[in-house]
């Protein structure tokens, strides 16, 4: 995560230097000097960022020296943003003829010079700071080659059967089998072999299904010849072939990897060829990483010599590895019930008790079955910790106690997710460490997802070239691919992550997240908080049980980037106060999330504090009627989400102002009779939620059909069309080319004719005349859906 933080420091000072921006500042003596310093300092230290990151699980200095390059990046990102933020506020807002005559070194003198000082004297202390860092490094012999070798280690597997993990796969048993045993009428010799592949993540017993299948009794008698090999995480084919050769030859092991060690690829690949050649053979691939065809290609061509009938068993965590290992049935593994945990965790605490005494601890096992989230090797771990507490109280302990997930579960389960978790992008693991500001419980939404990680920096600079949102789409792409991501709806873009993901998703943050729960039994504060010496909390999570309210003063809320807020009920209400203290003390934020229920009538106009502010989200806040003139002075808002804030009266002329705006939601403000001209400014725009259209005319101050034109960028539109007569030459200046979703509320009746103007200005393909009624008709691509909102 640090390389991805690093990373985009560089990315902004690159585009400072070249910019030009400087010149905005040359009353900021040495400030160029510094930042080509800071540049130098920090492209010497990103080279060695892979080796720390996964020497750190281990090292505790490596560790504490990362959480200092953390913190001092995280201060010199902000300081960089606030910079830029203070140039384009000004540009936006003494944009005249005038102005622009202005030589550019008297702007910064003319309007923010004490700032403009105080932020150049921030980085030149930051520098400073970063420079010993630097220095520091020496000390703890870290490379330049990323070496995954250094991770925890990862036992190679056996074909051996661990019964404890079999539990409960019957089903998924019977259907590897099925396919294995069936002969293909059509295969024939030469022909690619088919591969079933078991899909899923670390932990949940993939490689325990193979080995039950492996040594089932009628696939020994169907197939010739069995062979089993672990590939693991690094891809290594002279590997594979040795281990195929001495699995398939049945010769004395030891003995015969030395006589292979001597030998060429292609020599070993004939070897390989000789050993399969005629023989209807099972052929296990245990943990496939790579994703990279090329790397199969010379064994594939080996396997092609078997009879027909022949097959692959691949396990893996990665369903791109699924795709590319060919002809292929991919069978993702679920997680088990707490009934099945409960009977690995038993198996294992009490095998050497009476059936009695196994009924009298089901009770108390049951609820601690359930922290397993379904995953066997939790339940298989929690077996081997209960099987040494004596008596129900000893159990009851366990259950009560948190001490057993960092000095046992840490230590076992997230060794498999660690793994995992190097082998993505490092700008991915930003992405995924974010979920652990979230509720474990929540069902997430694609779109905010993408929303927060645009708002946080983490999928880089905004360039029209190439969309942030394709980026984080293919980051979400990866770490569903490795099945960090589950129970994903593609028709309603929403997905969830298992409890222990987000568990570990909140492991890896260290400290940098506080999480407050404001309940009967736990009101003061700071609560529940988690953070070591070397760490500034940047995100604040707060759980707001019913009855009780966001609390008014956070303690440590100086340096906060985000601040999540849910509760139970879809209800934790933050008052007018709590608000007015948040935008005063956590002046950094970025992301404000207030899940349900802002109580105030207005937000006050102190929100003018937040510059660095990308992302506000207030939904189903009833008592909101008006937005401050201080909100559209935040020239960085990207996401603005006024969701069900059913007493909102209108929207401002100055939202024109947010050209930043990538989405806005008005949707269920049902006291909005339209929207501004002004909107038609925000061309950045790829969600438009709740949009009041009129048809009829090109009117003056409310937006218009032909006003769409401008926000050519959309890639979801909802909207409430206003009028009974279409004006069809501004209908026809509308061209959506980007358009993925659409719903329509038609308020009165309209013709015909019109139907195919309306779908046509949405580069719409038409919808039957059914679809338009007096209520919302939605489009999800090209196919109407449903008729609702």
């Amino acid at each position: 995560m640090a390389e991805a933080i690093v990373s985009s420091i560089l990315e902004q000072i690159t585009t400072i230097i070249c910019q030009g921006v400087l010149e905005e500042g040359r009353l900021l003596i040495g400030i160029k000097g510094d930042l080509r310093n800071l540049r130098n300092t920090l492209t010497s230290i990103r080279a060695l960022l892979e080796d720390a990151e996964e020497k750190q699980i281990s090292n505790g200095p490596v560790q504490l020296w990362l959480d200092r390059l953390k913190e001092e990046s995280f201060d010199m990102e902000d300081a960089l943003d606030e910079w830029r933020t203070v140039l384009l506020t000004d540009g936006a807002e003494n944009a005249c003829f005038l102005w622009r005559k202005v030589p550019a070194f008297l702007r910064c003198f003319s309007f923010h010079p004490v700032r403009y000082h105080r932020i150049a004297r921030n980085i030149k202390e930051i520098n400073g700071r970063l420079d010993k860092i630097a220095q520091d490094k020496d000390r703890y012999q870290l490379t330049r080659t990323k070496m995954i070798s250094r991770l925890p280690s990862q036992r190679e597997s056996k074909s051996f059967i661990d019964e404890s993990s079999l539990l409960g796969r019957d089903d998924v048993k019977n259907e590897i089998i099925s396919h294995l045993l069936c002969e293909a009428s059509k295969e024939e010799e030469g022909s690619p072999i088919q591969t079933i592949s078991i899909v899923g993540m670390g932990g949940i017993g993939k490689t325990a299904v193979a080995q039950l299948v492996y040594h089932d009794k009628n696939v020994k008698q169907h197939f010739t010849s069995r062979v089993w090999t672990h590939v693991s995480n690094i891809f290594y084919e002279r590997k594979v072939a040795k281990d195929i050769i001495v699995g398939l030859q049945g010769l004395e092991k030891q003995a015969t990897l030395q006589l292979l060690e001597s030998f060429q690829l292609d020599a070993l690949l004939d070897e390989v060829r000789k050993s399969l050649e005629g023989k209807k053979y099972l052929l296990v691939l245990d943990d496939v990483w790579t994703e990279k065809e090329k790397d199969f290609e010379g064994l594939n061509a080996t396997f092609k010599c078997g009879a027909p009938g022949s097959r692959i068993l691949v396990t893996t965590r990665s369903n791109t590895v699924a795709t590319i290992m060919g002809r292929s049935h991919n069978i993702p593994l679920n997680t088990l019930s707490p009934e099945i945990c409960w009977s690995i965790i038993s198996k294992i605490a009490l095998s050497e008790k009476d059936q009695e005494t196994c009924e009298e601890f089901k009770p108390v096992g049951l609820k601690i079955a359930e922290k397993c989230g379904g995953l066997p090797l939790v339940a298989k771990t929690l077996g081997g910790l209960l099987r040494f507490k004596t008596g129900i109280q000893g159990w009851e302990n366990v259950l009560n106690s948190d001490l057993w997930r960092m000095e046992i579960i840490h230590k076992e389960v997230f060794v498999p997710l660690l793994l995992s978790y190097y082998d993505l992008p490092s700008p991915v693991r930003q992405c995924f460490t974010y979920f652990a500001f979230y509720d474990k419980h929540t069902s997430f939404s694609v779109y905010h997802m993408l929303s927060v990680w645009m708002a946080q920096g983490y999928l880089g600079l905004d360039d029209d070239n190439s969309p942030l949102e394709q980026k984080g789409i293919e980051y979400f792409q990866c770490l569903m691919d490795r099945c960090f991501i589950q129970g994903f709806d593609f028709e309603d873009r929403f997905f969830e992550i298992h409890d222990w993901v987000h568990e570990f998703a909140f492991f890896l943050t260290r400290g940098g997240c506080i999480r407050l729960e404001v309940s009967e039994g736990n009101r003061s504060l700071p609560m529940n908080c988690e953070r070591t010496q070397e760490r500034t909390p940047r995100h604040l999570t707060v759980m707001v049980e019913k009855g009780f309210n966001f609390p008014e003063f956070i303690p440590d809320a100086e340096k906060l980037r985000s601040v999540v807020s849910y509760g139970s009920d879809d209800h934790a209400p933050i008052s007018e106060k709590a608000m007015h203290n948040l935008f005063n003390q956590a002046k950094r934020l970025r992301v404000v999330d207030m899940g349900w229920g802002y109580h105030g009538s207005a937000i006050p106009e102190d929100i003018r504090n937040l510059l660095h502010l990308r992302f506000l989200s207030l939904p189903s806040s009833k008592n909101l009627k008006r937005l401050p003139k201080a909100l559209f002075r935040l020239h960085n808002l990207e996401h603005l989400s006024l969701y069900l804030c059913s007493n909102l009266e209108r929207l401002p002329d100055e939202i024109g102002n947010l050209v930043n705006l990538k989405l806005l939601d008005t949707e269920g403000c049902n006291k909005l009779a339209s929207y501004p001209k002004e909107v038609v400014r925000l061309t950045r725009l790829t969600q438009l939620l709740g949009l009041i259209v009129r048809i009829d005319r090109d009117d003056p101050e409310e937006f218009s059909i032909g006003d769409l034109a401008n926000l050519n960028k959309l890639l979801v539109l909802s909207m409430k069309i206003v009028g009974n007569k279409i004006n069809v030459g501004e209908a026809k200046k509308v061209k959506l080319p980007h358009l993925q979703e659409v719903k329509i509320l038609v308020e009165g009746d309209i013709a015909d004719a019109d139907d195919h103007v309306i779908l046509e200005s949405l580069n719409m393909s038409f919808v039957p005349r059914h679809s338009f009624q007096k209520d919302y008709f939605m489009f999800n691509g090209f196919n109407a859906s449903r008729n609702e909102w």
